[in-house]
């Protein structure tokens, strides 16, 4: 359970890295948004992948490579619907909405 949790923990710190990295670069990228949070997502998965390789928690194959690339999407999703989702709940919230209807 130690182990989901830190995995839990890496996910949300490179899902808000990206979306911080989106919101601070989309004005200067003539590509729609979306599309921008996918390549950096696989650009910080990358950056990810060889710093574990360096400090020898992972040993780079073809299985990683594919599994990072996997993972660069789920991050790309949590950075594109996550903070719209976060910021919808807490207008609910802040206005005082009933939320079980």
């Amino acid at each position: 359970m130690d182990k989901l949790n830190i995995l839990l923990g890496i996910v949300m710190l490179i899902s808000f890295a990206v979306n911080i990295i989106v919101q601070l670069t989309k004005g200067y990228v003539p590509i729609p948004t979306k599309l921008w949070a996918i390549i950096v997502s696989a650009f910080v998965m990358v950056a990810v992948m060889y710093i574990g390789a360096a400090y020898g928690a992972v040993q780079i194959d073809f299985a990683v490579i594919v599994a990072t690339l996997l993972g660069s999407f789920i991050i790309a999703y949590i950075a594109m619907y996550g903070f719209d989702t976060l910021k919808d709940l807490w207008k609910r919230f802040r206005k005082g909405e009933n939320i079980n209807e």
